[in-house]
């Protein structure tokens, strides 16, 4: 793809994440002016985007689903559930498209023909408009019934309007002419006849119908419609339009009605300036006959643009670059610079949405940066790398002390070192910051599942999300996914009840689930909370019986908590029945295994009657790791510090033979003991019987071992590097990490290493 269709998709699906959270708003709260405002206005940048890139299919859904909004912003119909789903649907079958465009750079065969079918299922949920019919006719509509056509030029005539406001136009009328297909052939002039309007403020041109392929397009068939708002009686429209009136409608505005589009937020200078720089990415990138005209042309008409909306320092950039393109007749670093442009005024203007209320949410004076993922990753490694240097020094610095001697110069050297220290880990605190996200990217996709799941059950559910400015790692965000898709699942499915449930048993009948997000030191956790019926501890016991996952003894001894825990494994389910939602018994083993191997650790507390919460703690980032370092067996390893609880040295007494293997309690649990050397098939260091032997708690999964070791040697944050060459497919390491004096240690997996 060129910089132009980047850009493009990028900016499509922040769009498509932007209006499908403004729906989900508007359906419960249809009188927001400002989140009907927002989503109009998402789904004609989406629209207009669209046809910059020449995607007419994709163009004449938006423009159906544009109208459908703009008959919500006029009044002229409400925020139903089926004009919701309606919207929704659009917005799927859009974003299924920009994934075709991504990867094939056009969109399938189909797509003109299903584009009709659903422009037609939008336009079908319209009242009456001029613009809906497939020949207008002559209106004199008041101001209460402006159409959605009519209003977008008069968002798109704002600074004229305002102008012309001040002198106080006689008459102020919207016309929308639609020639007929021969209208060549008998002597019209559509675009003619428009250029004759007196008072013409604003006209918009845009084909009646998808153009076709070029092969059937046929030159001589008039395919437009030519809308424009003039400040003009309607006398006067009569007479210029008197040879076509059943080719025109006209629509009378009132003046209260051009205060309103005032002081509106559309027509920003912004979007003129992106308009501009959007049709100049597309002649930069058209047949390469004249190319190096049109360079130079492009790059003049950009940077104008760029001044005109007070972005100065942005058109210096782009003139220079178009010089350079002009020397070296190469459009492509004029179309990066372009794409840049466009970006940047994307992010000025607020494309993301925030936590707060769009009604009470300020324009933040922030500037934001897009930067590729590889190169913040390259930039990541980079501060590995010199983590392994600073460690290096400070071995070196251990080694002089021991040899020189010299006093003064051990410590001016030692000092010089701990200065090192502390300005690598800042720089790798600030490089790693540069990965972090928020949480909000992950929650957004959730109240349209909610909505849509607890619809399809019948069930009445308000999710609320705490915490979305929580920050973690791309990497871990990215991750969180597909375990929290499992747990709402499960919430929704199996969890919550029915609404007569709910009532019987004395709740409210829509219940509540709740998605939080918060920071503990370098730790993320994220709740999943939901106030439905509980898991019950005598059913689980009696599924776990009838799978013989644990013993008839096993099952009257474990408490409560113990058995609730066995949710998490493989294929358990308490559904009586399966659905295409959950209940398979697949989910939450297959989300505690994806947050431990993340390094973190799932936790689930549930009261019968009154509901149930998961908990999930993980690293902030995985691009470092606190490890403990350790020896046996002669070698050294790192042991994770997120799994050692607690180190203990245990004398013989201590110690209990549990059938062939040994074992001491600690608060009152019995932790087997594992020799760290025999593990790894090392000799283990000869000690007499009395010997007190170190050993290192460590827990996860569920799973409590003593790890016993000949020494402790080091507590070290360290970047972590992926397994290669022969040890590449050995599942007992998560990685290998370089220490300072250049030996490479293996980092133990626990969940595979202990037995």
């Amino acid at each position: 793809m060129n910089a132009l269709h980047e850009q493009f998709v990028i900016e499509a699906r922040e769009l498509i994440a932007q209006a499908t959270d403004d729906l989900i708003a508007l359906e419960r709260d249809g009188a927001a002016v400002a989140r009907i405002e927002r989503v109009f206005r998402a789904f004609h940048t989406l629209k207009g985007a669209a046809g910059v890139v020449e995607l007419p299919a994709m163009s004449l859904v938006l423009h159906a689903a544009e109208d459908l909004l703009a008959a919500i912003h006029d009044g002229r119909l409400t925020a139903s559930r089926a004009i919701i789903d309606a919207a929704l649907a659009c917005l799927d079958q859009v974003s299924n498209w920009v994934d075709g465009f991504e990867g094939k750079g056009a969109l399938p065969s189909g797509a003109g023909e299903g584009a009709r079918a659903m422009a037609e299922r939008l336009r079908a949920l319209l009242s009456d408009t001029p613009i809906a019919a497939s020949k207008p006719t002559v209106s004199d509509a008041d101001a209460a019934a402006v159409p959605d056509w009519a209003a977008r030029l008069l968002d798109a005539a704002r600074d004229q309007l305002a102008r012309t406001s001040s002198k106080t136009p006689t008459a102020l009328h919207a016309i929308c002419y639609q020639p007929l297909p021969g209208c060549f052939f008998t002597g019209d002039d559509p675009l003619g006849l428009m250029r004759k309007l007196p008072g013409l403020l604003a006209l918009q041109i845009e084909p009646r119908e998808p153009w076709p392929e070029l092969e059937v397009l046929d030159p001589f068939a008039c395919n437009l419609r030519l809308m424009a708002i003039a400040a003009t009686d309607r006398a006067v429209l009569d007479e210029v339009f008197r040879l076509v009136p059943d080719q025109v409608a006209f629509v009378s505005i009132a003046p209260d009605v051009l205060a309103q589009v005032e002081v509106g937020s559309a027509g920003q200078p912004e979007d003129l300036v992106r308009s501009i720089l959007q049709e100049q990415a597309v002649v930069l990138s058209a047949s390469p006959e004249g190319l190096l005209g049109r360079i130079g042309a492009v790059a003049r008409v950009a940077a104008n643009a760029l001044r005109h909306g007070g972005r100065d320092e942005a058109a210096d950039r782009i003139a220079a670059v178009g010089r350079a393109a002009v020397e070296q007749a190469d459009p492509a670093p004029l179309q990066i610079a372009i794409a840049n442009a466009l970006a940047s005024s994307a992010t000025d203007q607020g494309g993301g949405t925030g936590a707060g209320d769009p009604e009470t949410t300020g324009r933040s004076g922030n500037r934001s940066l897009r930067i590729d993922e590889s190169r913040i990753d390259a930039l990541v490694n980079l501060a590995g790398e010199l983590t392994i240097a600073k460690n290096g020094f400070a071995h070196l610095a251990k080694q002089l002390e021991s040899e020189i001697g010299d006093r003064a110069l051990t410590d001016a050297i030692r000092r010089d070192v701990e200065g090192l220290d502390r300005l690598a880990n800042e720089m790798r605190a600030a490089i790693l910051q540069l990965r972090m996200v928020p949480v909000a990217q992950m929650f957004r996709t959730f109240p349209r599942l909610v909505r849509d799941i607890s619809q399809r059950l019948g069930k009445q559910v308000s999710l609320v999300t705490e915490g979305e400015a929580t920050e973690a790692d791309k990497s871990i965000v990215d991750l969180l996914f597909e375990p929290l898709l499992h747990l709402v699942r499960n919430a929704l499915d199996h969890g919550i009840e029915l609404p007569e449930q709910r009532r019987a048993a004395g709740k409210p009948e829509t219940a509540t689930l709740t998605l939080r997000a918060l920071r503990l030191g370098d730790r993320l956790i994220v709740e999943v909370h939901e106030d439905g019926r509980g898991i019950d501890p005598a059913l689980v016991r009696a599924r776990a019986g009838e799978r013989g996952l644990l013993s008839a003894d096993e099952l009257a001894t474990r408490s409560d908590e113990e058995i609730v825990d066995l949710v998490f494994a493989g294929g358990f389910s308490t559904a009586s029945q399966l659905t295409d939602i959950s209940g398979r018994g697949v989910g939450m083993d297959v989300v505690r295994n994806t947050i431990e191997q993340a390094g973190g650790r799932v936790s689930l507390s549930s009261r019968l009657g009154f509901g149930t919460q998961v908990r999930l703690d993980l690293p902030m980032s995985i691009a470092m790791l606190r490890i403990m370092v350790v020896e046996a067996g002669g070698q050294r390893f790192g042991i994770p510090m997120d799994a050692v609880s607690k180190t203990v040295r245990l004398t013989p007494d201590r110690i209990r033979r549990i059938k062939a293997n040994e074992g001491f309690v600690l608060d009152d649990r019995v932790v087997p003991i594992c020799s760290v050397a025999q593990l790894m098939h090392l000799p283990a260091r000869p000690g007499a019987p009395q010997d007190v032997r170190l050993v290192v708690v460590a827990e996860g999964g569920g799973r409590i071992a003593g790890l016993e070791v000949d020494a402790i040697r080091d507590r070290l944050e360290v970047v972590l590097k992926p397994l290669q060459g022969m040890l590449a497919g050995a599942s007992s390491f998560l990685g290998t990490t370089l220490m300072g004096d250049g030996t490479v240690l293996l980092v133990l997996d626990l969940k595979e290493v202990v037995p």
